[in-house]
């Protein structure tokens, strides 16, 4: 210890400026790293697609995605008002959702995440991946609910009017307008449709889950599970990996 010491007192001096340098060099390195790599994004051009009110809107739009693959900006050569309805690319089995959604995990206790805009959702080899703020991962079977009136689903489901079935393939959608209107996408066969007789009796099931659509509410073990609406206020899915 007393050598220790001596060699301190000889030489703190140099130690004290040596410490200093090597904080702020920590410091710059760090600085770097958030301010400039982290910043450096990607721009690439592809082709999409989005249906409002029956109407298929065709574009071409710019993906920008920062170094983890995360995109944070999406710019559409035409003029389109981004709302809830996903953006879907044209040649790809990708979607892009232009605003937040929440998460609905059915198999895990109704859990439920935010995720934020601009969130990619792809599809390869039958595995679902997100790719979003801090999260990169794989989704079971779950489906995604913007807190209002907007359901994507990754699996097939059956929309259940009365006697009636109407079969949505994976990765369609479908926007129930209360006391108004059913609007749906059914991917595979490339087709929007409108329902307007109505009421809150219609639901979507399959195997994992029951949801009355215009009720926001989702059956499970026996219970009524209420959807979140304000969606804002739950964790983001990369909080999921910490459960």
């Amino acid at each position: 210890m007393k050598k220790i010491k001596d060699f301190f007192k000889d030489y703190y001096k140099i130690i004290i400026p040596i410490s200093l340098l090597l904080v702020l060099f920590i410091a710059f390195a760090v600085y770097y790293k958030v301010s400039v790599l982290d910043s450096k994004t990607t721009d690439v051009v592809d082709d999409f697609y989005q249906y409002f009110y029956g109407t298929k809107y065709e574009y071409q739009g710019t993906v920008s995605t920062n170094r983890k693959g995360v995109i944070v900006r999406f710019k559409a050569n035409k003029e389109v008002k981004f709302d809830a309805t996903p953006i879907y690319y044209k040649n790809k089995s990708m979607v892009i959702f232009p605003k937040n959604m929440s998460v609905v995990m059915p198999t895990l206790g109704c859990s439920e995440y935010l995720t934020k805009k601009l969130s990619l959702l792809s599809y390869k080899k039958d595995v679902y991946t997100l790719t979003t703020y801090k999260y990169n991962g794989k989704l079971g079977r779950y489906f995604l609910y913007d807190g209002s009136d907007t359901y994507f689903f990754l699996d097939e489901v059956n929309i259940v009017i009365g006697d009636k079935s109407i079969k949505l393939s994976p990765m369609s959608y479908l926007i129930a307008k209360y006391n108004k209107y059913l609007l749906y996408y059914d991917k595979e066969n490339d087709k929007f449709e409108t329902i307007n007789k109505v009421n809150d009796d219609i639901y979507v099931e399959n195997t994992y889950y029951k949801i009355y659509i215009f009720k926001d509410q989702m059956d499970y073990l026996d219970s009524n599970v209420i959807l979140t609406s304000k969606i804002t206020e739950l964790n983001t899915i990369d909080m999921k990996e910490r459960r």
